[in-house]
Order: structure tokens, then sequence, then C-alpha cells
């Protein structure tokens, strides 16, 4: 069992989640952590890669669970510092999440509530779940690098959604999503790629859209992967081939809903290794709401990497 009575808590809360610009707006769930976790130990950040730096600085300690109070963003940071200086899944440990971000599509598709004083309230009698991580390598860098992810990652139109909202100065919610999206309708051309999917032979297609999914929900609470699972040691991958615009118009709020997978361009598989390279320099790969790299890419899932702790029962 997840649960934290007794537990060494450590607690990593960023106080502008969700592009607050009230440094206070975040302070009520402060001060609810205080008062459920009085003796955890507590780092706020204050910018960029301190999530890092704090998820470290409690592992030295040690600690037990780590809550994070944030965004993707902010988990995502301390995944990566989870896989990066804990070599042994078993050994790291669980983290309880409090979605303070616009797009909390990683905590969603947990069943995660996604009202942070509903969230900290589900901590005190969680239950562990094992999941699994993705890994990128990128080929064309020297040497290559490699980065962690925990729910999806986009090629393609996604990716370059995913871009222009993060040049924005607006919250990354659904409604900027929808409008990258509607405005990236009429500047996505059809690319080709190779793929190599498990070791099969490489597969050259065209392609509007690629997914590779850990996690069912991306753009702030789009259904873009309805069947994946991470917790069942691959990934999902869904192949958008080539559409016309008002066809790809329409199919945005399939995609929406859920939808799409009976879409004829549409196909989907699992994988557990996937190769990715792309006709045109300079393709974009996206990976939990960040622009991470660019083709070529190497993707592989890490089963049972991290542990979450999640409702005793999940919300639907």
């Amino acid at each position: 069992m997840g649960e934290m009575k007794g537990a060494r808590v450590g607690m990593i809360v960023n106080p502008v989640a969700g592009r607050s610009r009230d440094p206070g707006h975040w302070n009520p769930v402060i001060e609810e952590l205080r008062h459920r976790f009085p003796a955890a130990e507590l780092r706020t950040t204050q910018g960029p890669g301190d999530e890092r730096r704090a998820a470290a600085e409690l592992l030295r300690l040690p600690v037990d669970r780590i809550v994070v109070a944030g965004g993707d963003g902010s988990i995502h940071q301390v995944v990566e510092a989870l896989l990066t200086l804990i070599a042994t899944p078993g050994s790291r440990p669980p983290l309880g999440l409090v979605p303070l971000g616009s797009g909390n599509d990683f905590a969603r598709g947990l069943g995660i509530p996604l009202a942070p004083q509903d969230a900290i309230h589900a901590l005190e009698n969680a239950r562990e779940l094992t999941i699994d991580v993705g890994r990128i390598t990128f080929l064309g860098e020297t040497p290559a690098r490699t980065a962690f992810w925990m729910n999806q990652s986009y090629v393609g139109f996604g990716a370059r959604v995913v871009r222009r909202v993060s040049r924005g100065t607006r919250p990354a919610d659904r409604k900027a999503y929808v409008r990258a999206a509607l405005r990236e309708v009429f500047h996505s051309p059809v690319h080709h790629y190779s793929l190599e999917s498990d070791g099969r032979p490489t597969e050259s297609s065209a392609a509007v859209n690629l997914l590779v999914t850990n996690g069912r929900f991306s753009g702030s609470g789009m259904l873009t992967s309805p069947r994946a699972d991470p917790s069942d040691g691959a990934f999902d991958v869904v192949f958008v081939g080539p559409m016309g615009r008002i066809r790809l118009l329409r199919g945005l709020r399939r995609f929406q809903a859920g939808t799409h997978l009976s879409l004829p361009e549409v196909r989907t598989w699992r994988v557990k290794t996937l190769e990715v390279r792309g006709e045109s320099p300079g393709e974009p790969v996206e990976a939990d709401g960040d622009i991470v790299g660019q083709l070529p890419a190497a993707y592989e899932v890490l089963p049972g990497a991290i542990r979450v702790l999640v409702p005793e029962t999940p919300k639907a």
C-alpha cells in the first residue's frame, strides 16, 4: 500500500505552476500540505531545473515518498532525477502527485483528482501503481543524448502544435492547444518517416502526425491514445496518415473525444522499441509538453521504472 502515515515524506512545490503570475496563488495548497504532513521536508522551486536539484536533496536525506505539487513539467524533472540517480527501480521512492499545471495529463490518465485539495486528501489512503517510463535517444547528436518521458511523445503535427503553444504567453490549457492546432492545420505538410518497430524491417510511410504513447491524454485533456496503459510494458503508437485540411480539421474533434482510431487514415500498434527517421532536417520531437530534440530518435520502454501513488478508487 502507498499509505503516507509514518513515512518520511519529501515535498516539491512549484509555486508558479500553470504559468501563474501570482507568487502567492498556490499558498493555500502549500498550507494544506503542511497541515496534512507536518513532519515532511518541503522544497519550493524558484526557477527552471530546481525540481531536479530538490529531488536530489530529498533523496540524500533520504525519504520514503516524494510528493510533487506542480504541472507535467515538474513531474517530468523529478522522474528524470529518480531515474538518473537511482539505478534500481524498486529503490526509487513512490511519487505522490498534486496537479497544479495547465494540462495535468499524466495525473488525469492515472485517475488522480485534478482539484489540488482533493489530490492531497487522496494521498492519505493511496495505493502504489508501478508504471513504465520512456527513454528517447537522439541519434543525430554526438554523443547521442537521451531523455526520459512518462506520458506521450509527438512527431509531426502534434510536435509543431506544442512548439507553437510553448512560444505563447497564455496558460497551456486546452483552449491554447486547440487554437494552436487550428493554426497549424494550414502550415503542417505531410512528411515521410522511416519506422523500425521492435527490430522488424524498416517501413517508410507518409504521415501528418505520429504519437508514441504511454498515457492516454495529452493537450490538456484530449483522449489521444484511448488504449494506452502505462503499466503494460509497451507503448501504443498512433499513426495518422495523409489528410486534407478539411478532413484534418474535422479529425481534431475526433482526437479530443478519443474516437479517431476508427478513421481509415489512423492505425495503431504496440511496441517496446521504435526508431523514427524523417526526411526533413530539424524535425522536432516533443515529449510531455516540451520540445526535447530532433529526429532521428530511438524510443525504448523501461518497464516498471517508477511507482506512483494513486487513489484506491481512481476518479473516472
